[in-house]
């Protein structure tokens, strides 16, 4: 009985490592994401694989499922197409990729299931998290002072990128994990006096916003504060915390943006490309050709519109965007830069509807069931950083990476599988 016992611990120790992992698999790349997604998915079916098997499907669940098979079918007849098209460059390609996008679904399952039945480790994983956050701002910083950070890689633009090499990607990882560092302190560590917890807040914030400034990531810096805005009128017991980080946010931007050349123009360009993109709405929707425009994200977002009317109803399959748009649009990047527009061009209106369910879902068990309906979870904090990320991730006017790679789509399960999980285990600590 002791050894059974001794096994069974080393083993849910030894999962909880492997998902401790992540926040460092983001910083290492694609490759180790990917090592580290099957090594999770691998080692729960050999210690929990029957019991995996026997998870109860929601509703939710059928329609996650839905999508997989619906995206599955539409690359097949677009598959067959393409290989009509004598000018086809895509041949298998979108259906390889449909098939290898259904390892996010077997992950949002097993993680589901080792949150129901709590052998995830929440607090060691935003252990991690915040471990991982602090080393890639010291890292950021150490670049500034030294010209190359720990790894040797060079600082060769004011946009620096810390362990991430030639990827402008720093302000991204930052506003996406950091965010757990608070929670941490707010979940796991409710004794504290209020004044220590002021104290800590104060060093994470200022450490953290002066590396997203130091990354130059304009967006993230957006969706940092939008995050604590939406804490702000949420959740009324951290309303005072989260007066304080939004204060606080804004003052040190404030003070860089008058005090820094490069805060100063990359904001004005920010602001300034932004109000391009409101102003030719118009011209985007109606259709009219704006590729004559200077604005990037402009002609973005229109290649995408352009490349989702060659196949309405059910897109060209994943990640076939770019095939699809050079058929109209004589320059297109690799994806439209938008969440939404890319899912039309890949999926259609059908498969747009298929996701905008499941998004309005986690919506409902994590926003609105917390903070509008009594709910037995509406005092438990742990669920908050997932759900006002999931909102701010899905946040439908903003600029996106590609929704299909590996990197998002990782983050962007995990959330799904942590609020639904949650919703579901509500007394979870």
């Amino acid at each position: 009985m002791l050894s059974l016992k001794i096994n069974e611990s080393y083993i849910k120790n030894f999962v909880n490592f492997l998902i401790c992992l992540l926040p460092i698999s983001f910083i290492a790349g694609n490759l180790i994401i990917n090592l580290n997604l099957t090594f999770i998915i691998i080692f729960s079916f050999i210690f929990y694989g029957k019991e995996i098997f026997q998870t109860k499907l929601l509703l939710f669940d059928k329609f996650l499922i839905a999508i997989f098979i619906f995206a599955f079918l539409t690359s097949v007849i677009n598959t067959i197409e393409y290989k009509n098209d004598t000018n086809n460059s895509l041949e298998t390609f979108t259906l390889n990729k449909t098939l290898s996008f259904l390892r996010f679904l077997v992950f949002y399952f097993v993680l589901r299931f080792l949150i129901e039945n709590k052998i995830f480790n929440f607090k060691n994983f935003f252990i991690s998290t915040t471990a991982c956050s602090i080393f890639v701002s010291l890292d950021l910083i150490y670049q500034l002072i030294f010209g190359k950070d720990i790894f040797g890689y060079a600082n060769e633009t004011f946009r620096l990128t810390g362990p991430f090499g030639d990827e402008q990607i720093a302000g991204s990882y930052l506003q996406r994990f950091s965010i757990f560092s608070f929670f941490l302190i707010i979940v796991y560590f409710p004794n504290l006096s209020f004044k220590i917890k002021i104290g800590l807040f104060s060093i994470l914030i200022i450490l953290f916003f002066y590396s997203m400034i130091l990354a130059a990531n304009r967006m993230p810096i957006v969706l940092f504060l939008l995050f604590w805005i939406f804490i702000f009128f949420f959740e009324k017991k951290l309303r005072k915390f989260s007066f304080l980080l939004i204060g606080s946010l804004i003052l040190i931007f404030y003070i860089f943006f008058q005090f820094n050349h490069e805060v100063n123009n990359y904001t004005l360009h920010f602001f300034n490309t932004s109000i391009g993109i409101i102003i030719s709405l118009p011209d985007l929707l109606s259709g009219n050709d704006i590729t004559e425009f200077s604005n990037t994200y402009i002609k973005e977002f229109y290649s995408g519109l352009r490349s989702w009317e060659e196949n309405v109803f059910i897109g060209g399959g994943i990640n076939s965007f770019h095939y699809n748009c050079v058929k109209t649009v004589s320059a297109c990047a690799s994806h439209p830069h938008n969440y939404y527009l890319e899912i039309l061009s890949e999926l259609g209106l059908v498969g747009m509807a298929l996701w905008l369910f499941v998004f309005f879902n986690v919506i409902y068990v994590s926003i609105v069931k917390k903070y509008f309906l009594k709910s037995n979870f509406s005092n438990n904090h742990l669920i908050t950083p997932f759900a006002i990320l999931f909102i701010v991730e899905i946040f439908p006017f903003k600029t996106t990476g590609s929704f299909f790679t590996t990197g998002n789509a990782t983050f962007i399960f995990f959330i799904l599988s942590v609020i639904i999980a949650l919703s579901k285990k509500s007394q979870y600590n």
